[in-house]
């Protein structure tokens, strides 16, 4: 899979592009599909690859308390398939069950920079009925994703098994979804990450003959040798993760 095709790239997507994405990574986007920034304890260092899109936006403001100690965001360019384009919007139907369907996550891999190799983000993932609730319960995929609010129980190698709520938004190009930690994260014994302090946004605009693809991590946790820099290379490693199942997925259905 590549992240952007060669061929058939219409000079107008760099036109597009250009009222939606902060000019000085439109180039960028378009020559390597894909723009990251990662921020770590540097005060006053802010977002700086939001798109134009009020969903966007929403994740921009997704977060409630002094500015976190981590934060990385990915903005990515996906070329659709030839014959695949829609006009704007098309696929949004489609798009929006994917982001909603959390079982799917279940076994999805990424990147460990750790351990040097491939590992299983999510032993187990699926849609619950409350922060309280053990019980499966199927994916909640029918009718629009806006305003709908979901919690799925998650087990993930690092962390272990915690609660997770997803806030959804959709329009009629794009459809986001906005989660963080209902319960505190530890790793081994420690206890690193509260309640709500870890939010994870993912949102999906759907340009017609491409997707665009915004991705803001935002964490707070301490500052302890040995483990910091692990939690610092994982946050940014789940975000590449979750941008990938999705195209996974978008390409399968």
């Amino acid at each position: 899979m590549t992240l952007l095709g060669t061929a058939g790239f219409a000079q107008g997507i760099e036109a597009l592009l250009g009222n939606i994405v902060p000019p000085e990574t439109v180039r960028e986007l378009v020559s390597r599909g894909i723009v990251q920034h990662t921020v770590y304890r540097s005060p006053g260092e802010g977002l700086s690859l939001e798109p134009k899109n009020s969903l966007a936006a929403a994740a921009a403001s997704f977060w409630d308390a002094d500015p976190a100690v981590f934060f990385s965001e990915s903005l990515y360019l996906y070329e659709k398939a030839e014959g695949k384009e829609t006009s704007p919007g098309g696929d949004i139907g489609r798009i929006s069950v994917i982001l909603r369907s959390l079982s799917r996550l279940e076994g999805i891999e990424y990147f460990s920079t750790s351990r040097n190799k491939m590992r299983t983000l999510y032993a187990s993932s699926y849609t619950v009925s409350g922060p309280g609730s053990r019980d499966r319960i199927p994916d909640q995929t029918a009718g629009s994703a806006e305003g709908k609010s979901l919690w799925a129980l998650q087990k993930d190698l690092t962390f272990g098994e915690y609660h997770y709520r997803y806030d959804y938004r959709q329009t009629g190009d794009s459809v986001a979804f906005y989660s963080r930690n209902g319960e505190g994260l530890r790793y081994s014994l420690l206890k690193l990450v509260d309640a709500d302090r870890l939010r994870v946004s993912l949102v999906v605009q759907d340009l017609g003959t491409h997707l665009l693809i915004y991705s803001l991590t935002r964490a707070d946790f301490p500052a302890l040798p040995g483990i910091e820099g692990k939690l610092n290379s994982s946050f940014t490693t789940r975000a590449e993760a979750l941008y990938r199942w999705f195209i996974r997925e978008y390409e399968r259905t």
